[in-house]
């Protein structure tokens, strides 16, 4: 009799952690309440970050479409007859998601222009980082813990961020000792522009402890443009000959977008050898396609923790 009511007592008890585990997650976004269903089973991904989370959390098999024509190197295994093309990354197919029929859409920036139209398909998680608070590492802990736990797997992730905390924190140490400055530029057909605020120098700057080589006050006065906005400051040798970065990280849009990649020779090797700058070409499609997720930000705080080193 005992033994029956302890496995009764056990039923109870799983069946009653199951529904807490399978609770649906009200999510507030601009504003607005929103219920994500509870581990969902057929998703559309839009954004990589979000994607490259649900990998590491094993529940990739769940994504039923993706922008898959501009699928980042590192997440090639979704390039499958399994997994739909979902548009492209600033333009998703409305029709083909539609017909999908899917649970949840995880949108990012790229996609906001079509968030209404995404929102009536299905519930909208809109998976964008904002590096403008100084909180970018916290924020991204944020949504990676959010999918999560939509996705079910609270436990997986809380083990896998408390990883990334330990990462993190051996990066930022060695940053700190190596005492290297550096630069964040940014390429697009042909034009090197300096990357002061965005994702890349709050990961690089904020987060892993890189000086930086050039402060923001230190920089020439801004000419403003037509539109109102600073116009951006173009890094070329004669820049690398004033302020002697150690390190230029690049992030190449063009060579990501599958344009013409930044030129070998676009600085001076005489100049770079007298300032003692060394160029390090960041893995493009990860930086600029994707970012802020469990696998993304473990592959960028490694390429970077790469250059610190001495070869």
């Amino acid at each position: 009799m005992k033994k029956i009511l302890t496995m009764a007592v056990l039923s109870a008890l799983a069946l009653g952690l199951s529904a807490c585990q399978s609770a649906p997650v009200h999510v507030t976004q601009a504003g607005e309440e929103i219920k994500m269903p509870a581990a969902p089973q057929k998703i559309v991904v839009m954004d990589f970050g979000a994607l490259d989370t649900l990998d590491a959390l094993g529940v990739g098999n769940r994504v039923k479409a993706a922008p898959v024509s501009n699928i980042p190197a590192y997440l090639q295994q979704y390039h499958n007859d399994q997994v739909q093309n979902a548009g492209q990354m600033k333009e998703p197919d409305i029709a083909a998601i539609q017909a999908l029929k899917p649970d949840l859409i995880i949108m990012s920036g790229r996609q906001n222009a079509f968030y209404k139209d995404l929102s009536t398909i299905a519930p909208t998680l809109n998976y964008s980082v904002i590096a403008a608070d100084g909180h970018y590492y916290e924020d991204v802990k944020k949504q990676i813990r959010l999918l999560g736990k939509i996705a079910g797997k609270e436990a997986q992730v809380q083990q896998q961020v408390k990883a990334l905390d330990l990462k993190m924190s051996a990066a930022r140490e060695l940053a700190q000792h190596s005492g290297q400055k550096a630069i964040v530029v940014l390429h697009n057909d042909g034009h090197v522009m300096l990357m002061n605020q965005g994702t890349y120098p709050a990961l690089i700057f904020d987060e892993l402890k890189i000086k930086r080589a050039v402060a923001a006050d230190a920089l020439p006065t801004p000419v403003i443009g037509d539109n109102g906005r600073p116009a951006p400051v173009m890094v070329d040798s004669q820049f690398i000959n004033q302020y002697h970065p150690d390190i230029v990280y690049v992030v190449d849009r063009s060579k990501a977008i599958g344009n013409t990649p930044i030129r070998n020779d676009y600085f001076d090797d005489k100049v770079l050898k007298r300032a003692g700058t060394k160029i390090v070409y960041l893995s493009a499609d990860l930086w600029y396609l994707s970012g802020n997720g469990l696998e993304s930000l473990n592959r960028q705080i490694d390429e970077v923790v790469k250059s610190l080193k001495k070869s």
